[in-house]
């Protein structure tokens, strides 16, 4: 999990008025970390995603992903907002944490459904997903992410 979320993969309290600025901010920061050199492909990768159905799940958390050529290395980006914006959800609330997968076009059918799998099955509960919430540093985020997506629990 080091190699696919480490601290500074992490961004806390983050100001976001729209999904679109959401977006951004994970592109913007997939290129801060030598995850992608396009941030606009990343941006129309999750774009293209999210016209396929929401990637909005509950209690505030949405699971963005992208699949690209333009994506060098596999990459969860986590962004906790300031404050809510709206997005399609499946509780059809607005969601103020959003946690990206980002990964190689070459990766699509392992990596990609594998992490997608992991991160969904975890969110699954209202637990981890009040402590994802709460978590007041990117180490905590990690710490929560690693345990119970590299658990596979």
């Amino acid at each position: 999990m080091s190699t696919i979320l480490a601290p500074e993969n992490v961004t806390l309290d983050a100001a976001a008025a729209s999904r679109a600025e959401v977006f951004s901010l994970i592109a913007a920061k997939a290129v801060e970390l030598g995850v992608t050199a396009d941030a606009a492909a990343v941006v129309a990768g999750l774009e293209a995603r999210e016209q396929q159905g929401t990637t909005g799940l509950m209690d505030g958390i949405a699971i963005p992903h992208a699949k690209s050529s333009a994506i060098d290395n596999a990459a969860l980006i986590v962004v906790r907002l300031r404050d809510s914006v709206e997005w399609e959800s499946l509780d059809e609330k607005p969601i103020i944490m959003a946690i990206a997968l980002l990964i190689p076009e070459g990766e699509a059918g392992t990596t990609h459904l594998t992490l997608l799998s992991q991160v969904a099955r975890t969110l699954i509960k209202p637990a981890v997903r009040a402590e994802l919430l709460a978590a007041a540093t990117p180490d905590a985020v990690i710490d929560l992410l690693s345990q119970h997506v590299l658990a596979g629990s």
